[in-house]
């Protein structure tokens, strides 16, 4: 311990500190006092054997003085201490879970790029789940709860908190529905989601015949890039985050073909997950899936078996023509989906329609941003309009408020 006399215009304290580092951080903020009260006029020598006499504010700047020396040593040099960050801090951890192509990070890109950074930095306990990128809903359902019980189990934390992108929706409503994971998960929350498929895989079907020389030839190409993608995500130097998912198996093309398939994935649904969340009417039997939602008076409950389910997406399928994604890859999506030249347009996300994006509480479908902008790719160059990364942070902080 270390003792010293701090003098604030001739009142001494006698003052005891831990260490040299909190007696001179204390001391200078003294100081600092001392000074304002030169400033504002607040003491005064006003007897000939200088007793100090305290006015009403001299006594009031006394006591805080002295009051706050006698405090703790931690919160003596909490007065220089940056609070933690708490904007995103959930009751529970937030699990993500990627889409169709998903991967946790390759190449030093994060699938969620810039997203989960700025969730752990506004406080939030984030994992990444690392799910097939080309298989069937049913092994990627079992895949994340496989990676739920492990993040539990890892964390201690009674439930977790899911959100999820693209095909992601189906795994984790896959998950809510699986007996294994009973009152273990808080909410489910999805983002462009795929809950009725998507235009592209019948297009694509119908293009890349069964049996014909494109599908012998090209389709294994494609699964060269998928599978190497798996592998460059298995690298355990290259997570985000503290969670490692295992390496998943072999990727195939027609499987995911096959997963996105609309007639596939109504069934799909129907069998594996609860269907009280999602529209009463049905949006593809409507208007084929090319006019968005229904009305939002047809919307699914916004919780069910005491889980929460929270929707948003986006209804542009190019934001911005410097980004690869926008000027390659959603076009070449384009030639399988001939319905987005139609007259009357299109709505849909580039990859995804509207229509199947709502599910529980709806809380906007009309973002300008495409199915890539939603995970912030590529690297950032996404929708000029929006910060995707603050519509992360504030769902969390909603959850948060929600007891979540």
């Amino acid at each position: 311990m270390i003792k010293t006399d701090v003098n604030v215009r001739g009142f001494t304290f006698s003052v005891c500190f831990e260490n040299e580092r909190q007696q001179l951080l204390t001391t200078s903020k003294m100081n600092l006092y001392a000074q304002q009260t030169n400033r504002d006029n607040l003491s005064h020598w006003l007897t000939e054997d200088k007793k100090m006499k305290w006015n009403f504010k001299q006594l009031a700047l006394a006591t805080a003085i002295s009051s706050t020396l006698l405090m703790t040593t931690q919160a003596n040099a909490g007065w220089f201490d940056k609070p933690e960050p708490t904007f995103a801090k959930t009751q529970y951890p937030i699990v993500m879970v990627g889409g169709a192509f998903a991967f946790d990070s390759a190449m030093g890109i994060d699938y969620w790029y810039g997203i989960t950074d700025a969730l752990r930095e506004q406080g939030a306990e984030v994992y990444v789940t690392n799910l097939s990128s080309a298989e069937l809903n049913e092994v990627r359902g079992e895949e994340l709860v496989y990676d739920i019980e492990q993040i539990l189990a890892f964390t201690g934390a009674d439930k977790v908190n899911l959100i999820a992108h693209s095909q992601g929706a189906l795994a984790s409503r896959f998950a809510a529905n699986d007996e294994r994971l009973t009152d273990r998960i808080a909410s489910v929350s999805t983002s462009h989601a795929m809950n009725k498929g998507t235009h592209f895989s019948e297009g694509f079907r119908d293009t890349v015949e069964e049996g014909s020389t494109i599908e012998k030839l090209g389709v294994p190409l494609i699964n060269v890039v998928f599978n190497t993608l798996e592998l460059l995500s298995a690298n355990k130097d290259a997570d985000d985050g503290d969670y490692d998912s295992p390496a998943r198996g072999k990727q195939d093309l027609l499987r995911l073909a096959q997963a996105t398939d609309r007639d596939k994935v109504a069934q799909y649904a129907a069998d594996y997950t609860d269907m009280a969340v999602m529209p009463s009417q049905d949006c593809m039997t409507i208007n084929n899936g090319e006019q968005g939602e229904v009305d939002p008076a047809f919307y699914g409950q916004t919780e069910s078996n005491g889980i929460k389910f929270f929707s948003w997406g986006g209804n542009q399928y190019s934001t911005n023509i410097l980004d690869p994604l926008d000027s390659m890859l959603i076009p070449i999506f384009g030639l399988f989906v001939p319905e987005y030249k139609e007259e009357g347009g299109f709505q849909w996300d580039g990859l995804v329609p509207v229509c199947g994006q709502a599910i529980g509480k709806v809380i906007k479908l009309d973002y300008n941003a495409n199915h890539f902008d939603a995970i912030n790719q590529l690297m950032g160059l996404g929708s000029w309009k929006l910060n995707i990364p603050a519509i992360y942070t504030k769902h969390a902080n909603m959850l948060a408020q929600q007891g979540l």
